[in-house]
């Protein structure tokens, strides 16, 4: 058996890069599996990150976490792990393309998929702030914005309804004719001044930076000039299953508040993890994983003079 790493770290977002921080410097060695698709790297400004005076991009945020890296030992790299297996209680062997590593805890940091809404060109649209899926992160990048919020349930009318802080202008919009908001929502929707309109999801078209939409009596909507997207995610959780990992309804992996799964060598953070998706939560969640991965491994060699 090739030498075996204290830690296999399954993801290169935020939480992966900070957990593979800690975990250096504890002075354990880790390879950190890049699948090349963080949900951070598309983030065009954000403004919530403690510490940078007028934001960061989301691939700026991440080029310095790899760089912050650098001074404390080598860190391996690799592509998409496809495959676990348990080799016996203590080492998990991952299969990367064609070739095998070893490693004795492993961390889930995959992150989510969003939903997203059928517009043309959606990463450009996302690059240009046009197409946003977090208020919580931007919201306030969008005051007096027209906006409008793409879902079918009582989620994106929350969505929709905490938008309405910042802004008089914030629409619902449902693709087809069919959603699932409770009447509840509904009221709330109206007592608030947000309509909830259903729209032809084959006719949403960004034009010079903004988004236009038809209703379904064919009737053109005013352009919006910001678009939430909110479908929902897919948490990156499925090699998590496959090895028995436990998850909620909605595919987040389970963890305690160690941010150990049900498997005692199995970890996860970040936005796979249930929890509020914030960079500065998944950066603390990975603190406290690599703390505990550490804390359960036998000490790390002393270090003599």
């Amino acid at each position: 058996m090739d030498d075996i790493f204290d830690c296999l770290i399954l993801g290169a977002g935020p939480a992966g890069l900070a957990a593979g921080l800690y975990l250096r410097r504890f002075r354990r060695t880790v390879l950190i599996a890049d699948a090349g698709q963080s949900r951070a790297a598309l983030i065009p400004r954000s403004h919530n990150v403690p510490g940078f005076t007028g934001g960061i991009r989301g691939a700026d945020l991440l080029a310095q976490l790899r760089e912050q890296l650098t001074p404390f030992g080598p860190v391996e790299w690799a592509g998409r792990i496809t495959r676990l297996d348990r080799v016996d209680e203590t080492v998990w062997r991952a299969t990367i393309a064609d070739r095998a590593v070893f490693g004795r805890t492993i961390l889930f940091a995959t992150g989510v998929v969003d939903r997203r809404p059928p517009i043309s060109e959606p990463d450009q649209a996302i690059r240009d702030g046009l197409l946003r899926f977090c208020p919580i992160c931007d919201g306030f990048e969008a005051m007096l914005d027209r906006i409008a919020v793409i879902g079918a349930d009582d989620h994106a009318a929350n969505e929709a309804l905490f938008l309405r802080a910042y802004s008089p202008s914030v629409s619902m919009l449902t693709l087809g004719p069919n959603h699932e908001v409770s009447r509840s929502s509904r009221e709330a929707l109206d007592a608030a001044n947000i309509p909830l309109i259903s729209v032809q999801s084959d006719h949403l078209m960004v034009e010079r930076g903004r988004l236009r939409a038809r209703r379904m009596d064919g009737l053109a909507l005013d352009p919006f000039e910001v678009v939430y997207g909110a479908l929902g995610v897919k948490p990156q959780s499925d090699l998590a299953q496959a090895i028995g990992v436990g998850v909620d309804r909605s595919g987040c992996i389970l963890v305690d508040e160690h941010q150990r799964t049900n498997l005692p060598t199995i970890y996860a953070a970040g936005d796979v993890a249930r929890g509020l998706n914030q960079i500065s939560v998944a950066v603390g969640e990975a603190a406290i994983a690599a703390t505990a991965i550490h804390n359960s491994l036998a000490p790390a060699r002393t270090v003599h003079d």
